[in-house]
């Protein structure tokens, strides 16, 4: 939702936008390899999942979700390789961020066992199941060894996106509305895959986009409206809304935006794996040429990156300044 409110009292001067909301086969490549093309297009084939853990790997992997293995595992602790297990920072992603111009290389090895922990104790709440139906409830009884497994896969390459299950509500005036239900684990790794892309582009959104955006909500852009028609004696407002946004987003254009400031082969990797895994509806799966599923976990936060360049920086580099000394 978008609405240009005029703060003049003749009904010229500087239109200021406040948006919420949208009511609205990659390559494979080394993890963080700069400057690597990475095309989101065309359907990701099956690959072997990871093998069963030992015991002794289960317990090490519980612990890392908690989040009480705080030093690193040497070889003889484990039958395997050494791993790392802790609590993941991305204070310093943040940092960096801070910089506009800054292109991002290396984040995909942030989602690791800790933050994929967090981000199903965050999605655990939905007790609906997608395509693999498999529920939450079902997860957490071998938690540990589930979410170590998640992330062999995802290190390996071997991570598989499932098809999105596609049912439809009711909207006022008798329309529908799609909404996208995802496996489990696409939304454990969505969620974490979420909290660092949101960590990397939440200082370049301008302080009028509310959408989808923590610390924001449609509440807090009413009362920044409100505030502003009183205390700036607005004349008129336009409120505009963006139709079947997740439906019609171009997937070519998301990766086009992604790339400018993210180009890290894994996440870019993952992203087109959600975006082509397919829809199942009614038996059938189909693989859309556009759009991102409405109800997937990662789609606010692509809609905010996408919407920050197509929408709210044309207003404010391109549309704004023309609109300057506009007169009614």
């Amino acid at each position: 939702m978008v609405v240009l409110a005029d703060r003049s009292t003749d009904g010229s001067g500087v239109l200021e936008p406040i948006r919420w909301g949208t009511v609205a086969h990659g390559t494979h490549c080394r993890e963080g390899e700069a400057g690597y093309n990475v095309y989101l297009a065309g359907k990701m084939e099956d690959t072997p999942r990871s093998q069963p853990i030992s015991t002794q790997r289960q317990g090490i992997a519980a612990q890392a979700v908690q989040g009480s293995v705080k030093e690193p595992v040497g070889q003889a602790e484990i039958d395997g390789p050494p791993m790392l297990i802790g609590k993941s920072s991305l204070r310093r992603i943040e940092e960096l961020a801070r910089v506009p111009e800054r292109v991002f290389t290396s984040l995909a090895h942030k989602i690791d066992l800790y933050l994929l922990g967090k981000s199903f104790q965050q999605v655990r709440k939905s007790k609906s199941a997608g395509v693999d139906k498999v529920t939450a409830r079902e997860y957490v009884e071998h938690l540990g060894k589930n979410l170590y497994n998640l992330h062999q896969r995802l290190e390996r390459g071997q991570y598989v996106a499932q098809p999105v299950k596609r049912i439809w509500i009711e909207k006022e005036g008798g329309k529908k509305r799609p909404i996208g239900i995802s496996a489990l684990e696409d939304k454990i790794v969505q969620k974490a895959a979420a909290t660092i892309l949101n960590v990397v582009y939440d200082g370049k959104f301008h302080p009028f986009s509310h959408g989808f955006r923590e610390g924001h909500s449609q509440h807090e852009a009413i009362i920044e409206l409100r505030e502003q028609c009183q205390k700036m004696n607005v004349n008129w407002i336009v409120d505009a809304d963006v139709t079947g946004f997740f439906d019609n987003i171009s997937k070519k254009l998301l990766h086009e935006i992604i790339t400018q400031r993210v180009n890290d082969g894994g996440m870019l990797r993952l992203v087109g794996k959600w975006l082509h895994a397919g829809v199942s509806e009614e038996g059938e799966l189909s693989y859309p040429e556009k759009g991102t599923p409405q109800g997937a976990v990662i789609s606010p936060t692509l809609s905010n990156i996408f919407l920050h360049t197509v929408l709210d920086e044309w207003f404010v580099k391109e549309l704004n300044p023309s609109l300057t000394n506009l007169r009614l």
